[in-house]
């Protein structure tokens, strides 16, 4: 099947359960303004870690508060991306929400949280590692690039893997990696539509920024209530393909 049939599939899938969809991305718009209480910065609609505005003078309830944002708005983010795959496993199946499904999206949403948790921390690890270290900031900037990008992408089918074959949170990290090797010209014209509508939200709210101060912001919106859930859609519509069944 080509990649512009996964890309109908998943219009038509987000199209068909646009209500639940939006419904269930509410968390999203939840989180990141959470996130922005953080010292953080927006840019491509999403929000980054400012590093060097964290000083070595952070005191302890500092380092709660900030702790206690950061863990809030992971798992709203977690249950948001769950919700959605789980409709979408829901409408593929030819099966409806029930409570029992409720119960295994809180089991889920639970798991990814913990995933997500784990690749923060090894991410922000190594960013600190790379600040400490007496290296330029281009190769700096460029390392630290790279982990990010590889640590996404073993867990860029985390929540498929989670959600549609109930794996605990280890297995769905090798599953998510074994997608990788089997599929990659679909995970490839993924990652390039991803940046593309990213890269095309970014570009039109920040034009806008001269207009109104918030258009950033209403980047950020976008972002959560559309392009993360399409996407999300996607990835289930990716996933898919290695069940002819379904």
């Amino acid at each position: 099947m080509s990649f512009e049939s996964l890309v109908g599939r998943a219009v038509q899938a987000y199209w068909n359960n646009l209500k639940l969809i939006s419904f269930f991305s509410i968390p999203l718009l939840i989180a990141f303004p959470l996130l922005l209480l953080l010292p953080n910065y927006a840019a491509l609609g999403g929000i980054f870690l400012r590093l060097g505005s964290l000083g070595a003078d952070v005191s302890l309830a500092e380092a709660a508060y900030m702790l206690v944002v950061l863990f809030i708005a992971l798992l709203l983010f977690s249950f948001a991306i769950v919700a959605v795959n789980s409709v979408i496993k829901a409408q593929r199946t030819f099966l409806k929400l029930k409570h029992a499904d409720l119960e295994r999206m809180e089991v889920a949403t639970f798991r990814l949280f913990a995933l997500l948790l784990v690749v923060f921390i090894a991410a922000f690890g190594f960013n600190l590692l790379l600040y400490q270290a007496e290296l330029q900031e281009q190769n700096r900037i460029l390392l630290n690039s790279l982990f990010a990008l590889a640590a996404s992408l073993f867990v860029l089918f985390a929540p498929q893997a989670i959600v549609i074959d109930g794996a605990r949170t280890e297995h769905a990290l090798l599953l998510s990696a074994s997608l990788l090797s089997k599929k990659p010209g679909y995970v490839v014209s993924f990652l390039v539509l991803g940046a593309a509508l990213i890269a095309v939200n970014s570009l039109i709210f920040t034009s806008l920024q001269s207009l109104h101060s918030l258009a950033p912001i209403v980047g950020i919106v976008v972002n959560s209530l559309v392009l993360i859930p399409f996407l999300e859609v996607l990835k289930v519509q990716i996933y898919l393909t290695k069940y002819s069944l379904l």
